[in-house]
């Protein structure tokens, strides 16, 4: 046992963890400075309980229920007795690195500007799209086309290493594959070490997202973050759906009136209904105008926005290519080590992890907020910015 391995017993690493997916399983399991010592213990090398006990001090019935919780949530695996952690974990001086790496190629291609202008010079195409919401301003729509412009450069760097893993990719939306419904890759520091971002200048804006299904209709929230009404922080202490942000705006119970709102006519309210339409004009669901209420959330259908996706990938294409050109394999020279030749590790690096360090999102939506290409809200706790529905 290592003087390190001990001295998490009395003095723990501090923990930096991102997720994505169906990630409130990881998010439960890592939630607590126990559960994340012990992910970092069984990272090196696999583990016994015995001695995960001697090096946390902690009684052994309470390792196996934590390691047990792991593995059954695939974020641990047992070898020959001991246990080995399976999801990504970088050194925080690695995640500073590889941060600053992407955030070097972002400004040096000015690919925010790039994007925001692709987007601007797509409006034509995207307004003739049959949609609710394509008459919203693009500034307006811009706020969830950003991700939607991410998430499709994401699937564009998978391409470019999609020779390194046999892992199948069963939704780009949901970021499934046929093994993780979810992954997380941690960051961590030791006590005893004073490690500083060399760029804490960087212009960058931080987002989360979140995804309701309601049967077939996917509401969806890709700015739960400040400074919009947000439920991360509940959401990421394993809480389950949160009371607080705008999630639970529309609601299995709520979602087909308002759908129906969106097709225009003129209808009698019940005084359920009229309760669900002043909640939604509190929150800026819906605007009241002189001639009724004017929903503010795009929808589409699944055809619609899988054409949306493809007008998009085939304009960022070149972009996509200069930010992976640019990198040349830079950033798997920093990141593989990290990985110890884990193969389940490897996997989520090139699935989930690496093509989502080349995504620009963070600089993009600083861009829109800071320089030019988002609608900024009056209230942002009362706006629908962010949100749409894919039915």
């Amino acid at each position: 046992m290592s003087k390190i391995d001990k001295q998490l017993s009395y003095a723990p690493a501090e923990f930096r963890v991102s997720y994505c997916g169906w990630a409130s399983p990881a998010m439960r399991e890592m939630h607590g400075i126990f559960r994340q010592q012990l992910a970092l213990l069984c990272y090196d090398e696999a583990k016994s309980v015995e001695e995960l006990s001697e090096a946390l001090q902690t009684p052994r019935e309470y390792i196996q229920d934590a390691v047990d919780c792991f593995c059954n949530a695939k974020m641990m695996k047992k070898l020959d007795g001991k246990y080995l952690t399976i999801f990504p974990m970088l050194h925080l001086k690695k995640n500073y690195e590889v941060g600053a790496l992407g955030y070097k190629i972002s400004e040096e291609h000015e690919i925010p500007k790039k994007i925001n202008n692709l987007l601007f010079s797509l409006k034509d195409k995207i307004a003739a799209l049959d949609f609710y919401g394509n008459d919203f301003d693009i500034s307006y729509l811009n706020w969830f086309l950003y991700t939607v412009t991410d998430n499709c450069m994401i699937s564009e760097f998978r391409s470019y290493y999609s020779d390194k893993t046999d892992e199948v990719i069963m939704s780009s939306t949901d970021w499934r594959t046929q093994n993780y419904d979810f992954s997380l890759c941690a960051s961590y520091n030791y006590a005893d070490e004073k490690i500083e971002d060399d760029h804490l200048e960087r212009r960058l804006t931080q987002t989360s997202t979140y995804y309701n299904h309601y049967g077939e209709v996917r509401y969806n929230n890709v700015f739960d973050y400040s400074p919009f009404p947000c439920s991360f922080e509940e959401i990421a202490i394993g809480m389950g759906p949160s009371e607080m942000g705008r999630n639970n705006y529309l609601t299995r119970e709520n979602i087909d009136f308002y759908l129906k709102l969106t097709k225009g006519d003129k209808l009698e309210f019940s005084e359920t209904e009229k309760n669900w339409l002043e909640d939604f004009e509190k929150h800026g669901v819906v605007v009241k105008t002189a001639d009724g209420y004017r929903p503010m959330i795009p929808v589409f259908t699944e055809e619609v926005f899988a054409e949306l996706e493809k007008i998009i990938t085939r304009a960022v294409i070149p972009i996509v290519k200069e930010i992976a050109e640019a990198a040349d394999k830079t950033m798997e020279e920093i990141l593989l080590p990290e990985m110890h030749g884990v193969k389940e590790r490897i996997d989520q690096l090139y699935v989930f992890w690496l093509c989502s360090f080349l995504s620009p999102r963070q600089e993009l939506y600083w861009y829109g907020m800071n320089v030019k290409g988002l609608k900024i809200p009056e209230h942002y706790e009362r706006s629908a910015a962010a949100l749409y529905i894919v039915r």
